[in-house]
Formats: C-alpha cells, structure tokens, sequence
C-alpha cells in the first residue's frame, strides 16, 4: 500500500525557497537584525595612569619563575616600574634601571626603593616564551631576576593607561609607598627626572641646622 503525504508535510525544496517572497523573509529578519545592531559595543577603556590614582593589579610571572604581584608585594616601599614594549626600547629602559638602582642604594636608610623591569611581552608566539626567557636569564643576576616581570597579557590596557604610542621607547612609573602613582616620565634617562621622580615617591628628611 503507498501512502502519500499531505500536503502540508511535503519537503521544501530549494525551488520552493527562491520562491519565498522577500518581503516575508525581511519580515522574520529585520527584527533581529535591528537586535543585534542596537546592542551596546564592549570596548575596553581604560583609565590613564596619573597622579594620585592607585597602581592598577599587576600579577605576573618573574624572570626567576617565581609569581610576583603589584603593588601588593611594593607595600610600604617606594617602587619604579619601567615598561618597554619592544626589543627597541630595552637599551632605554635598561638606563633608568640601571641609574634608578644605583641612586635607590645611595638614598638615605639604603635601598628602600624598589626597581622593576617590566617587560611587556605578549607579542612573543608562546612557542619562542621558554627560549627567550633563557636568554634573558643567561648573565642576569638571582637577585635582578626577581624584580624582572615578564608581562605577557594585557599588554594594550596598559598602552593605553599610560597613552604609549611608542613601542619603542620606555615608559617609567613612580609609586609611593601606598602604591599611588606620583609621577610618569617618558623617553631616554635623564637624571634630573629621576632625581625629581624619585623625590615625589620619597621625600628626602628634611635636614636639621
């Protein structure tokens, strides 16, 4: 026995599509066309580092391999953070690490400022991470190694915290001792700006006559 179908349950085939008149199809889906276009776009916008506002979390893998977190492990002592994003910039950030060391040693009550390089990362391909970082390594000290943070996400909130339109240049950040932002200061090491960044995130004693 053959049994046929309804009409109502026969296939649609793709000759019965074209058919469809459009003004049917545009009525199913403009509505969720208007939905979609009318959705709020998420854009990531964040705020620009400036005085007195605090040191957003910074947690992050070191150059010895220990987990490092800012500014929570900064707490109570004055802290430079210089940021490169390229290759370029390190002969620039390594001058204000260098000088920033050398001056935080000589400071009154010894080293209490502390120095970081952050090294911005994320353009690396994660299969080049494990060897670049053994290059690094290779001739740094223990002791520098821990206060080398190696960033490798995020990399654009913070250009745009810091309003870095320049890869290849070094982006240097004072906090005090509460991890507040005091002072940025932008391009090749100059020594009055350390001097003066290092004065705004801790004040030299007053001297005594």
């Amino acid at each position: 026995m053959i049994v046929r179908r309804k009409a109502s349950q026969r296939r649609v085939s793709q000759d019965d599509l074209m058919t469809i008149p459009l003004s049917g199809f545009f009525r199913v889906q403009l509505p969720v066309l208007i939905v979609l276009l009318c959705q709020p776009l998420v854009v990531a916008n964040e705020p620009k580092l400036e005085a007195g506002v605090q040191l957003p979390t910074l947690e992050v893998k070191t150059l010895s391999g220990d987990l490092a977190a800012l500014p929570r492990d900064a707490a109570g002592h004055p802290a430079v953070l210089v940021a490169g994003f390229s290759k370029a910039a390190s002969k620039l950030s390594r001058a204000w690490l260098d000088n920033c060391r050398t001056a935080a040693a000589s400071r009154l009550g010894g080293s209490g400022v502390y120095c970081y390089d952050v090294r911005m990362l994320e353009d690396v391909p994660r299969s080049f991470r494990g060897m670049v970082e053994r290059s690094m390594r290779s001739g740094c000290p223990a002791e520098l190694q821990r206060t080398t943070l190696l960033v490798y996400s995020g990399n654009d909130a913070w250009r745009e915290r810091l309003g870095a339109g320049d890869d290849k240049t070094a982006y240097v950040i004072g906090c005090d001792r509460e991890g507040r932002v005091r002072r940025i200061v932008t391009g090749q090491f100059v020594e009055t700006e350390l001097q003066s960044l290092l004065e705004a995130i801790d004040p030299s004693p007053p001297t005594t006559e």
